[in-house]
């Protein structure tokens, strides 16, 4: 009698362990599957926030490329203007934002520290060569411009 009490015991024993080790095995799963799922959206998260940088920094090209036509001229006709990327100076962008344009893709033809406001949209002064004219004509337009990037 005593051994089948202590089969029992241990058949019990056993089957509490059992069952805890698969609670515990479920809940493990259960919480890889909460990390993996946030995962996946932080990275969904991060990739529309690319593409919304992308598309920011694309309608800003178009902005400083307009500008550029605007602004400044060259000896020859301006058929292409590659926009550099904007870069974000000091803490949290307190420095200021700025890039650089090469027209034509001639290095002669490169204005540099275009200042940039948050909207895209160039303001102030720039650096430039003596190859490149400041002017200001308002009426021109993007027309027969190629506006691309430029990784300088």
């Amino acid at each position: 009698m005593l051994k089948n009490k202590k089969v029992k015991i241990v058949v019990i024993t056993i089957l509490g362990l059992s069952l805890i080790g698969g609670a515990g095995m479920a809940i493990i799963k259960g919480v890889q599957h909460l990390r993996i799922e946030r995962q996946k959206q932080k990275k969904a998260e991060s990739i529309r926030e690319s593409k919304k940088e992308v598309a920011d920094q694309a309608e800003a090209r178009q902005k400083i490329a307009l500008w550029v036509v605007q602004n400044y001229e060259v000896a020859e006709p301006i058929e292409e203007i590659k926009v550099g990327k904007i870069k974000t100076y000091g803490i949290v962008g307190a420095g200021g934002r700025a890039t650089s344009v090469m027209i034509n893709n001639n290095k002669k033809y490169v204005i540099d520290g275009i200042s940039v406001a948050k909207d895209g949209t160039p303001e102030g002064n720039a650096m430039h060569g003596d190859e490149v004219k400041h002017v200001s004509n308002s009426k021109k337009t993007l027309d027969g411009v190629a506006v691309k990037y430029w990784e300088e």
